[in-house]
């Protein structure tokens, strides 16, 4: 099945390349802290990561004949899904840690 005229893989991996620059992007844009390489490297390893895993099974769930309109749908559902997923996970590891500073202070 192609996706938009690409290969199953070339669409997994362009739609994967577009998902980590919007989430190393945000990221850093919602950060407000200085540009660190070492810390865009660590992030744009784990959004390649999560990103290929879930865009490869949903562009392989997708199915043939579907139109156009709804596989461009799903692939921005895909994308912010998970962008709210790294979301999570960076909030929910400062809230950790934030309380286990303020823990041991007491």
């Amino acid at each position: 099945m192609d996706v938009f005229g690409l290969e199953q893989i070339q669409a997994t991996i362009l739609v994967t390349i577009i998902d980590v620059a919007l989430q190393v992007g945000l990221g850093f844009g919602q950060s407000g802290n200085p540009f660190d390489p070492r810390k865009l490297l660590t992030s744009a390893i784990i959004a390649v990561v999560l990103s290929i895993t879930i865009v490869g099974t949903v562009v392989q769930s997708i199915l043939e004949g579907a139109d156009d309109l709804i596989v461009f749908l799903t692939l921005v559902g895909v994308v912010g899904t998970i962008a709210g997923i790294d979301t999570l996970v960076k909030n929910t590891g400062s809230t950790i840690a934030a309380r286990a500073i303020q823990s041991k202070k007491k």
